[in-house]
């Protein structure tokens, strides 16, 4: 099968014309069984939760990385942390106007970082990640969630996919120590949620009662027979060093 290197883009746009495939904060963090990428979100929704847990309340800055809206805000005003956004659009609404790899914000300005299924999009993912060192406080933590298992998605572009080892080597390549990583999804849940891709290529929204069935059965399957090695994304806490 041959790909248009010149249509890439306008093939995806044509494929979602009508579909609406934007989420609110509440879709992320409580996503519905009825959502055709229920199964990801349910999965890296938990998984972010558990990482933050990780990370001291205290009264903290923090900077969601490629959001405008920040669906964990609640969480994190509820560990002290004041809440601030960047996006790469200027009137999306966010705090401030910035890419991963040159957010424009001071050094060392932020003790938490989230930069969740962003780092894909961009073009340089090694240098976003030395930018995140760059605006962390000293000992400060990062939570970093990436793809494995995806459609292709340019928003506005998309360009990696990462493996468990891929993104540890891309932490410690920009200076910052993996603590703890989760994987979302083993592989049966990976055949569900690549399923309800197909299915929604044909039905869009109106294939919700299909979506929910092929999520109650992949969630259960993916409990049954769980997989590590074999996982549709993967989230990760990471720490900057302390200076000294």
């Amino acid at each position: 099968m041959r790909i248009d290197l010149e249509r890439m883009q306008d093939d995806f746009r044509i494929a979602q014309s009508g579909k609406r495939s934007r989420h609110s904060p509440a879709d992320r963090t409580e996503p519905s069984l009825f959502q055709y990428d229920y199964l990801l979100l349910n999965a890296l929704s938990r998984d972010i939760a558990r990482l933050l847990k990780l990370v001291p309340d205290r009264p903290a800055r923090a900077l969601d990385l490629g959001s405008d809206k920040c669906p964990y805000r609640s969480w994190l005003e509820a560990k002290g942390f004041e809440v601030r956004t960047i996006d790469i659009s200027p009137g999306s609404g966010a705090d401030y106007s910035g890419t991963v790899e040159a957010t424009g914000l001071p050094d060392d300005s932020f003790d938490l970082v989230l930069c969740t299924q962003v780092l894909e999009h961009c073009d340089n993912p090694w240098q976003g990640v030395r930018e995140i060192r760059r605006i962390l406080s000293p000992g400060g933590h990062a939570v970093l969630s990436v793809p494995h298992v995806w459609f292709y998605h340019p928003h506005p572009k998309d360009h990696w996919r990462f493996t468990q080892e891929g993104l540890i080597r891309l932490c410690r390549d920009g200076g910052l120590e993996p603590l703890v990583m989760y994987g979302q999804g083993g592989s049966l849940l990976c055949a569900a949620q690549v399923l309800n891709f197909l299915a929604y290529g044909l039905l869009g929204r109106g294939g919700a009662p299909l979506y929910a069935v092929v999520n109650a059965l992949g969630a259960l399957a993916d409990r049954l027979v769980p997989n590590t090695l074999f996982c549709s994304n993967f989230a990760c806490l990471v720490q900057k060093a302390r200076e000294g």
